[in-house]
């Protein structure tokens, strides 16, 4: 079985590259779950323990670490390991990958998709938010298809308390910090396959905690300077300059 790279045995090109992404710095756990949705999602797909190991500690995460947080996704239901050899295997459970699946169109799209009509929808009562709508008050949901209970109103813009209520301060902040970070990023010519693999996690990773909790709102309703839509325009353009290896090249 192949040890896990250290820090020497990766380029400096790479580490200058990642360096804006700050490695060693997410929750490992986490980083695991978007390893496998960026190379490992399909039905079937697996990675090598010691793949994932290299993988993972070009990213600045020690092995027990690794270990910690596999335990933790499989006891969760995310991760399923069998023995392979001296060494194990694991891959993503029907239902991680049904989770992964369900992400990817958000995180990989390379414009916010959904709809374009929305309705402020207002009610005399406490009404939850369903399927595709923005809870906003325990009365009032922003909505693609408001149902008859509600009074509703066609909207084009938002006002600011709904903004706010869409963008939280620290998800705008969020945003904007990941922006610098991603446009710091210098995808250098030569990198190794492990290299690419660990890349593209981290700038997957990093968009993934934005794009995830915002809402799926037209990016018109979001508060003026969000850089949540020039920060997927950045990861589009940092994917298509890391061409996703394959697991067995890693």
């Amino acid at each position: 079985m192949s040890a896990a790279p250290e820090a020497t045995d990766l380029s400096p090109e790479f580490l200058a590259a990642a360096a804006p992404l700050r490695p060693g710095e997410h929750r490992v756990w986490s980083l695991i779950v978007t390893v496998f949705g960026d190379l490992a999602r399909a039905e079937g797909a697996e990675i090598e323990g010691a793949a994932l190991g290299r993988i993972m500690a070009a990213m600045a995460v020690k092995p027990e670490a690794m270990r910690v947080a596999l335990h933790r996704l499989r006891k969760e239901g995310w991760i399923e390991s069998r023995k392979a050899g001296r060494g194990a295997v694991h891959r993503l459970t029907e239902a991680g990958r049904a989770g992964s699946e369900a992400a990817a169109p958000r995180i990989y799209a390379a414009r916010a998709e959904g709809p374009e009509l929305w309705f402020l929808a207002l009610s005399d009562g406490p009404v939850e938010a369903g399927p595709g709508e923005v809870q906003l008050t325990t009365s009032a949901v922003l909505s693609p298809a408001p149902g008859p209970e509600f009074a509703a109103g066609r909207v084009e813009a938002m006002p600011g308390w709904v903004q706010s209520r869409l963008c939280s301060e620290e998800l705008f902040d969020e945003a904007a910090r990941l922006e610098q970070a991603l446009a710091a990023v210098r995808v250098p010519e030569g990198l190794a396959p492990l290299e690419v693999a660990a890349l593209r996690a981290l700038v997957v990773h990093s968009w993934r905690r934005v794009v995830l909790k915002a809402p799926q709102v037209p990016p018109r309703f979001m508060p003026d300077g969000w850089a949540g839509e020039r920060c997927r325009s950045l990861v589009v353009s940092l994917l298509a300059a890391l061409p996703r290896p394959e697991v067995g090249e890693v």
